[in-house]
């Protein structure tokens, strides 16, 4: 009994799929979507407090030593250690 040749996969990733990167990676002028915070509890926290949370909606304002981000209305300057453990996602310019 002959064995037939099985169909080659291709790769699963829609076109539409979206990465993700380091919030310190991103240019000023960006817009991004906060997926993840990793930083001590206790910056977390204060983050959050501020309207700074998985889900929100953020603008890079400048980004040079410290980042200036748009959040909710209110601006904030974070340093590099900080941003560097923000996971966001960037989100298309608005048409």
């Amino acid at each position: 009994m002959a064995s037939l040749p099985l169909p080659t996969l291709q790769s699963a990733t829609p076109a539409t799929a979206r990465t993700t990167c380091a919030l310190n990676a991103c240019p000023a002028g960006t817009r991004v979507t906060v997926v993840d915070i990793e930083c001590s509890g206790d910056e977390a926290c204060r983050l959050r407090a501020l309207g700074f949370c998985e889900g929100a909606s953020v603008n890079v304002i400048d980004a040079r030593d410290a980042m200036l981000l748009e959040v909710r209305g209110t601006r904030l300057a974070l340093g590099s250690a900080l941003t560097a453990g923000i996971t966001v996602q960037p989100t298309p310019p608005r048409a």
